[in-house]
Parts: C-alpha cells; structure tokens; sequence
C-alpha cells in the first residue's frame, strides 16, 4: 500500500480522536522530518491533510535542513529590532506611499483591516525584481524592486533579510509539495502556478502592547486602540503563510474555527506558523480552506511584539484552473468539514477565482492592496483607487 492511501487509514484513525460535530480545538504541530522517514511517512501525512482541510493552521518545527536555522531566525529578528529602533525620518526615507510596488515600511496605524485599523508599524520586502515595463499590465506593479534603508543604518539588513527568502523561499518550495501529496494530488502539481524567480514577499511588524499604545490616533480612520486590533480578522491570499512569532512570549495570534470560536496559535520557540491562503483554497476546489485569523494588541505591559510573516506567492499572470485529479474521497472530507461551519465568514475584499473570472490572479492581488493601503493608492493609481472604492464600500 503506497503513503497516500495509508496515511488515509492514519487519518481516519485521528478523526476518531475528534469530536465529529465541533470544528477544531486547537492548533496541529507537524514535525517535517517525519516526511523523508519511510517509517513515518504515512502518518505525517495524515497529520497534515487533517491541517490542511480541517483547521488550515498547523505548527512546523524541524525544518532546518530545508529552511532557516536557528542562528538565521536570530540573525532576521535582530534586523526587525534595529530597524523599528531607527529614528523615524530613517525609516521615512523608505515609507510605501514612494513605491509603486506596494513594497516599503508603514507607519504605526496606517493600515486598514476588516473596516478598522491595524495597530502595527511594519515593513514590506520581497525578492528583488526590476520594475515592470510601461506596455505590461497595471496589475503587475505589484512586483518590482524593494526600498532599502540606509545601509549606514543597518548595513546588515538587505543581505540578512534576501538570506531569509531565499531560505523560506526553498522551504515554501519544499512543503507545498508536501500539501498536495496530503490531498492524493501529485506532489508537483502546483509548480505550474510559478514562475522562474517568482517573487515571494515578507514583513517585519512591530506590534505595541496596549501601554505603548496610550493616547494613539489612527493615520487613516477615526479610531483607536480600544479596538484591541492588531491586525484585523481577515485570510491570506497567498498560497501559503509561513510566520516566525520572533517574541517568544506573547500569543497574540488566533484562528478562527468554523464555529466561530477565537483559536490561540501557541508561540513556541523554535516552530513556524503555517497557514493556507485563498490562492490555495481556490485551486483546490476548495479542500484547503483559508481560515480567518487576526492579530490582537498584546497586553499591557507584555512589550512589543515582533512577528516575521513570509508569503508564498503564485505568478500574477496565472490563469490557470483548479488542480487536476483530486481524489473523490478527499472532496468527501471537505464535504464533512463544511457541514460543520456556522457563524464563520468575513468580507476579505478581491479574490481570485479559477475558471469563473477572466482576469489572471493579479488582479485581484492589486486590488486588494489598492483597498488597504489608500495613501499609496492615492499617490499612484488614484482612478483604481475610486473604482475600488465604489465596489468596495468600508
């Protein structure tokens, strides 16, 4: 019997475990190197196809042998401090709103999530590009080179953070073929949704406690902290997320299960987040769903909290369909898990959907960071921007 159809006898051996009419209690740790041991092959994807399709977060700890050590997780969370450290005017100088690629650092509040703002200051990278061409597509601008700051500053910063994507970016490329040898697919059946040097893209955030926080105005919206959003509820659109919680104290991260109930990501030194995104849930006809999840403001007198998210991006020129030859017992899986869904949902904006809209995954990309990020939108693409706006009301 090969792994798949074993691991599918494993899985059913892990539902029983589960109470058949509540969705997920808490968040599954996968160990990776159980994926390249023919003893515990099987299991490992059992445990992973019952993340993937039954809770959409999962836990990743031994990775190092495909990704970033230990000394590299350090070595990125250092340059997040220095950098938030910086004088503000410092990190002005590489501020969003001067990047047509939506790529540069935020301001503390001046981000927009589910209506309300996100109490975060954080910095968007990626992998290095040129910008596109005049005669490309508008929805391309997405990708493009990234705002560096002052390598007087912080002279390690640009060569410890593309140290850092290339390290996730063969890690993502790794474990995606693991999620869909999971779901009985063939385990390179998404390679077709990249391109050569596709970019990836990544964030340093800074999230103050609620002491930090006192007095605060929002850049973009009339509220405050009071909403303890750190990030509001919403799902990735990406492929795959894959988030180094660098405070290792704090657990201000939560999923949200199809029941409606708030969900705490454990922060445990020396595992990785991973968590699907709708690019994901949409190519595989739904059997990896994207769960909602949001960031709190961590509590008074916790300090501030750093988190390292990576995203596991597919080329934005992708018209391609939903993944081919998903095995009908997996859609029954999928079928049980949705039957269990109530009081669950929340609008997140564009989304990208194989085989019913006529535009490539970019699109929808651009939009979305058009709708969250306004200022830059306003400076660069103001009649997208209007357009935007009208269809999408806050």
């Amino acid at each position: 019997m090969d792994s798949y159809h074993l691991s599918l006898e494993k899985f059913d051996e892990l539902s029983l475990n589960n109470n058949s009419e509540m969705s997920f209690q808490e968040i599954p740790i996968i160990d990776l190197k159980e994926a390249f041991n023919e003893s515990t092959k099987a299991e490992f994807l059992a445990k992973l196809r019952n993340a993937v399709i039954n809770v959409g977060f999962l836990l990743l700890k031994n990775y190092e042998d495909y990704g970033p050590t230990e000394e590299d997780l350090e070595a990125i969370k250092q340059q997040a401090l220095e950098f938030f450290a910086l004088p503000d005017e410092v990190k002005q100088k590489v501020e969003m709103i001067n990047s047509p690629h939506f790529l540069g650092y935020n301001r503390l509040s001046n981000e927009i999530t589910s209506s309300h703002t996100d109490w975060r200051e954080q910095i968007d990278l990626g992998t290095e590009l040129p910008a596109p061409s005049k005669d490309d597509p508008l929805y391309r601008n997405i990708e493009g080179p990234n705002l560096w700051p002052d390598a007087e500053k912080v002279p390690n910063f640009r060569p410890v953070v593309e140290r850092h994507i290339r390290k996730m970016t063969r890690l993502s490329e790794v474990f995606r073929d693991l999620v869909a040898e999971s779901i009985g697919i063939d385990p390179k059946s998404f390679e077709g949704y990249f391109k050569p040097n596709q970019q990836c893209k990544m964030k340093m955030i800074s999230y103050p406690d609620t002491t930090q926080l006192e007095g605060a105005k929002s850049l973009v919206l009339d509220d405050s902290p009071q909403t303890n959003q750190g990030c509001g509820p919403h799902r990735d659109s990406d492929l795959l997320t894959y988030i180094y919680q660098a405070s290792d104290h704090q657990n201000s991260l939560q999923a949200q299960n199809y029941q409606g109930k708030w969900i705490t990501v454990p922060n445990i030194p020396g595992h990785l987040v991973v968590n699907n995104g709708q690019t994901l849930q949409a190519i595989t006809q739904g059997v990896a769903k994207a769960t909602i999840h949001r960031v709190l403001v961590p509590e008074a007198g916790s300090g501030t909290r750093i988190s390292i998210p990576f995203f596991s991006t597919i080329n934005l020129d992708s018209f391609k369909s939903v993944v081919d030859g998903i095995p009908q017992e997996i859609i029954e899986l999928k079928n049980q898990r949705d039957q269990k869904i109530k009081d669950w949902g929340v609008d997140t904006g564009f989304q990208f959907e194989p085989d019913v809209t006529k535009e490539p995954v970019g699109y929808a990309v651009f939009r979305n960071r058009i709708k969250s990020h306004q200022d830059v939108a306003k400076k660069w693409y103001p009649e997208v921007l209007e357009q935007v706006l009208k269809e999408y009301a806050y």
